[in-house]
């Protein structure tokens, strides 16, 4: 393998099965000079990327260990599903073949709206395991696996749900399978009523506000021509012409909606209980909730009885906590948000026929502190494209982290491990509000780190520059640099580092301090001004909800990209221009980031409480700074 295959390890076709992966041993190291035919197996007991350094060990570990794991429902669906597809798609309904063969084997539809490969696994294996798997003796044995996984959750039958989960790395396409598996259902729905296999209604939940705006591409926009129409059924092509003329009925059927939905709302008026406001047993107050029935009934205007897909996007949120888990404060109220989440949908599954929950995840793993073994694997997994197959198929760039460390500590990379070594001397959750006229307070070692992951993103930015001239591309985004931090005092403080701050003195006007790195600076060195387009932004529930960054001037500069998206957010939404919050706009900042044209195409540094939370994603993401405790794939 050439010496300058870390810098560009592209191995596949993004739009084909892997057929080529670099050596692996049991830490998850890559060799990149080592190139192995043939799939890269699955292993459970390899982590998808380092999570400790260490000395090099043998690079014989996963081709080893695969041996033993032949078996694992991941690797046997692979084998079944591969050849069920080679062979033509046998035993599926006629409107199955005429989608999959629309999707993945017409040349018209294929030359400029082709699916990644990564999508066309997770679709054909939901199929298979719908239609085809119940008929051969291999089938019926990974549907017994996959049901047998429930008991991983509760020894009781009625706390499981059906599960099937795809681990697909962010960059493969989640929403667009998501699309396609509601099509998939209504097209089969429509032509075969009584077919229970088939979903009426459908139910998206996600994690936040975020992520559910972003997912309102899975509503067929009705208006104008197919060629200009701004859902997912359009903009990838997905619909065969036979579909046309009654896809407008998809927005009957499907909700799209976050978790904290199953949160019961306070009773008003007259369906409030006479105990309600009176003291309990333990001289609390009384809070009169609305019941299950009554929250299920406000949340889906379905049919109660109905068959009812559901669908749970960045799936690893939600489980079932174990009775007695542990954990820090942080780790608590995830068990919180996790299990309102699960019984919300335990609570759904009484009152619809939920046969499926299908999971989207890149990292469908459990979280420290749930009960579980910490960033285990969930069970039920079926897929898996991860991190490492998108590296090796072009579809996602390597981060830069820290390498060069002169701070050795016994063979431990610091640098590496940054989180370990300044947690201690970083501000403290919910501190009271910091002193805005006083320097950030920075520990050496992380402004060490963050000089370094600068330098060497400098450098990749000057030859993005030099590509982007030789090619003659209008545009090519920036790359992007994120620091993801444990807190919001933590992020405030380093936010001011990078991006500069104004010093407020008693008497006169206020101050400009620089940020510590030029390209990341919101302030003119010279003028000592806001810059037209803030280089930087800060992302965290609070920035996004009080929209700080969201001022006067702000709105003047992107006059014209914030008029385009209210009169687009107007016509898909059917509200008034006047109801977009500032809040709103920054979410849209959120979402854009990088890409051409958008609210946030100059963005090229974002500082976050939460990569895992806040449900944003930058495709151009090129360097990670971690000042949080990591488990799992950095980026995801």
């Amino acid at each position: 393998m050439q010496q300058h295959a870390k810098e560009n390890p592209i191995l596949n076709n993004p739009y084909s099965e892997p057929a080529l992966y670099y050596s692996t041993n049991d830490a998850g190291e890559l060799d990149y000079q080592s190139v192995v035919e043939g799939r890269r197996p699955f292993v459970p007991d390899v982590p998808p990327v380092p999570v400790k350094q260490g000395p090099q060990k043998s690079l014989i570990g996963l081709e080893a260990s695969a041996q033993a794991f032949q078996s694992h429902v991941i690797n046997r669906s692979r084998v079944e599903v591969g050849s069920w597809r080679r062979a033509g798609y046998p035993g599926t309904t006629r409107t199955t073949r005429e989608l999959l063969t629309f999707w993945f084997e017409n040349a018209e539809r294929i030359d400029q709206h082709k699916l990644f490969f990564a999508q066309r696994e997770a679709v054909e294996t939901a199929v298979w395991l719908n239609e085809v798997a119940e008929r051969s003796n291999s089938g019926t044995t990974l549907l017994r696996l996959l049901a047998e996984t429930g008991a991983s959750v509760s020894e009781e039958p009625v706390l499981r749900l059906p599960r099937i989960a795809f681990k697909m790395a962010t960059g493969t396409g989640k929403t667009v399978v998501m699309a396609m598996l509601i099509l998939y259902h209504f097209a089969n729905r429509r032509e075969a009523r009584g077919d229970t296999r088939f979903a009426d209604n459908f139910l998206v939940v996600t994690p936040g506000i975020t992520i559910k705006e972003r997912l309102n591409v899975l509503f067929v926009d009705v208006q104008g021509q197919p060629s200009f129409k701004r859902d997912y059924y359009h903009i990838r092509r997905l619909v065969p012409p036979s579909l046309e003329q009654s896809l407008g009925e998809i927005n009957t059927r499907i909700v799209v909606t976050n978790f904290h939905a199953f949160e019961p709302k306070v009773l008003s008026g007259n369906k409030r209980s006479p105990f309600d406001g009176k003291l309990d047993e333990s001289g609390k107050k009384r809070i009169e909730t609305e019941s299950p029935a009554l929250l299920i009934r406000r949340l889906l205007p379905f049919k109660q009885g109905t068959r009812l897909l559901v669908m749970n996007d960045e799936a690893h949120h939600c489980y079932l906590p174990k009775a007695g888990a542990k954990g820090d404060t942080e780790e608590k109220e995830e068990n919180e948000r996790a299990a309102v989440w699960y019984t919300g949908l335990l609570e759904t599954a009484k009152r619809f026929k939920v046969s499926t929950v299908y999971d989207l995840s890149a990292t469908p793993y459990f979280l420290s502190g749930s009960g579980y073994d910490a960033y285990s694997l969930f069970p039920w997994v079926v897929t898996d494209f991860g991190l490492i197959e998108a590296i090796e198929s072009g579809l996602v760039k390597i981060p830069y982290l820290p390498e060069s460390d002169p701070t050795q500590n016994l063979d431990m990379p610091v640098l590496r491990n940054l989180y370990e070594h300044v947690r201690d001397q970083l501000p403290k959750r919910n501190k009271n509000a910091l002193e805005v006229n006083r320097a950030p307070e920075i520990p050496p070692l992380l402004k060490s780190a963050l000089d370094q992951l600068y330098s060497h993103y400098a450098e990749e930015l000057s030859r993005s520059r030099t590509a982007q001239r030789l090619q003659k591309e209008l545009f090519t985004p920036d790359p992007v640099f994120i620091v993801v931090c444990n807190n919001t005092s933590v992020s405030s403080e380093v936010f001011r580092y990078i991006a500069g701050y104004e010093v407020e003195p008693e008497d006169g006007d206020a101050e400009v301090v620089n940020g510590a790195f030029e390209l990341f600076d919101n302030f003119d060195a010279a003028s000592k001004k806001p810059k037209a387009k803030p280089a930087s932004i800060l992302i965290d529930s609070t920035a996004i909800e009080e929209s700080d960054q969201i001022d006067e001037q702000f709105k003047r500069i992107f006059a014209s990209e914030i008029e385009r998206f209210k009169r687009d957010y107007c016509d898909i939404h059917k509200v008034s221009a006047e109801s977009i919050t500032d809040g709103r706009i920054l979410r849209e900042v959120v979402n854009s980031v990088g890409k051409p044209g958008e609210l946030g195409s100059h963005v090229r540094c974002v500082v976050s409480v939460s990569m895992l939370t806040e449900g944003w994603d930058a495709n151009t993401v090129t360097h990670v700074m971690g000042i949080r405790a990591f488990g799992m794939e950095i980026v995801s």
